[in-house]
């Protein structure tokens, strides 16, 4: 292009161009583009960085989801229930669920099964929870085509419903007071928990000099204390509602009654057999009495205890029912009796070595209470379970066995004896309490 006097534009100003030209070949040029490019390359660093984060954090809310579902899952299917729903509720509860309000998909899948990967898979007794959803990105899309600008996110948990639950003492009466009463220089020590039912602010009533030192003491009420003696924790109150640990185990049937005679007096050895005894058994003197494996049905009388008889029982259980015509009547150990019973291993009621008919009616009057009462040296193995029923243990036995489990509708601890109540459930199987709870594996 032209101007006046004919000179070009380009001849307009050559100091202009010169120093373009000096520019361009200087370090100042070159290091204009370089940080152009270090921008360009920070600002992909940061975007990429934008998007790895939000689907880490899509990850770690989605793996919350999966936890709480196993463990829903394994806590369901520990008593017999709907486990996959109770699965894939706990999943949606946390905010994943695979239709939106309007009928829409989220993307969600939600798997539930016993697993099947990893070092459980195909093993009863777990549970595995997947939890999967594409989630979109910010910064790399401008790179990908539009048909993958998505990211599969996925994360997943393997739960175990053979797990011990952490109580061995539970005290059911919803709303008394003194569900649980533990009195004089009576010392309660244990490996587990206590955990108190009742809503009273007195359920957990301690007294006396004895000592209370457990894992955990849980109580849905509060307690009263007096006395020297101390309580170690601190209960937790206010704990949420709790019902029957062992309400899913199933109970024995009683059968027809057998000539075989319950009383039992003297001082030799008699050898009883699994059968129902209609009204009971009744033991005393000194003589020594043998349990061959089995259940025992004691369709009134109860089982009673006095003077100095040894009873011998691995492997039984005593069920106490009632009748209209044989009626129902506690469980009694008294005088000076050495007693060696432990639980089935293996079967439907393992664990289980005293068993109360559920439907006996709730009452605390003196004939339903069932008490332990003896000299040092018992060795009482499994579950003391009188869901309806108080127990009172007292005297001056210690519990000597691998694990004692006391569930009942009242509990009462008095007099001088220091119980250490353990917890070694490795003869039982899976190596777990009869009372079950939910354990997260993977």
């Amino acid at each position: 292009m032209r101007v006046r006097g004919g000179a070009s534009v380009t001849n307009l100003f050559p100091t202009q161009k010169q120093n373009l030209k000096r520019f361009g070949r200087s370090d100042e040029g070159q290091a204009l583009v370089l940080t152009a490019l270090a921008l360009v390359m920070l600002m992909m660093m940061a975007g990429l960085g934008v998007d790895v984060g939000y689907l880490r954090y899509q990850k770690q809310q989605m793996q919350k989801a999966a936890d709480a579902g196993a463990l829903a899952g394994a806590a369901a299917f520990a008593y017999n229930g709907n486990w996959k729903a109770a699965a894939v509720a706990d999943v949606n509860a946390n905010g994943f669920t695979t239709i939106k309000n309007d009928g829409t998909s989220t993307g969600v899948t939600i798997l539930v099964d016993k697993p099947w990967e990893g070092p459980f898979a195909g093993q009863a007794g777990y549970v595995e929870v997947s939890v999967s959803q594409p989630q979109p990105t910010f910064f790399m899309k401008v790179f990908l085509p539009d048909d993958q600008n998505t990211v599969a996110v996925r994360s997943w948990a393997v739960t175990s419903a053979l797990g011990s639950a952490p109580g061995c003492i539970y005290a059911l009466e919803p709303a008394g007071s003194g569900a649980l009463e533990v009195t004089g220089s009576v010392g309660i020590h244990a490996a587990c928990s206590i955990l108190i039912d009742s809503s009273d602010p007195s359920a957990f009533v301690k007294t006396g000099s004895g000592v209370v030192s457990v894992k955990n003491i849980g109580i849905v009420g509060g307690m009263s204390q007096g006395g020297s003696g101390l309580v170690k924790p601190t209960p937790m109150t206010s704990l949420a509602p709790f019902g029957d640990p062992l309400s899913l185990v199933t109970a024995p049937s009683p059968g027809t009654c057998t000539p075989q005679s319950g009383i039992i007096t003297g001082s030799g050895t008699t050898t009883l057999q699994p059968a129902t005894f209609c009204r009971g058994i009744n033991i005393s003197g000194s003589g020594t009495v043998i349990f061959t494996a089995g259940t025992y049905i004691l369709e009134g009388g109860g089982l009673t205890v006095i003077g100095s008889a040894r009873l011998v029982g691995n492997g039984v259980t005593f069920y106490n029912t009632g009748n209209s015509t044989y009626l129902y009547a506690p469980i009694k150990f008294t005088g000076s009796s050495v007693s060696t019973l432990s639980a089935p291993t293996s079967g439907p009621l393992a664990g289980i070595l005293f068993f109360q008919d559920r439907s006996i009616v709730a009452c605390c009057g003196p004939t339903t209470v069932n008490t332990i009462d003896g000299s040092s040296g018992a060795v009482i193995t499994g579950a003391l379970y009188f869901p309806t029923t108080p127990l009172k243990y007292a005297g001056s036995t210690t519990l000597l066995s691998p694990y004692t489990i006391m569930v009942a509708w009242k509990l009462e601890f008095a007099g001088s004896a220091n119980t250490s109540i353990f917890v070694d459930y490795t003869s039982l199987p899976n190596g777990a309490s009869p009372i079950h709870s939910s354990l997260l594996v993977e």
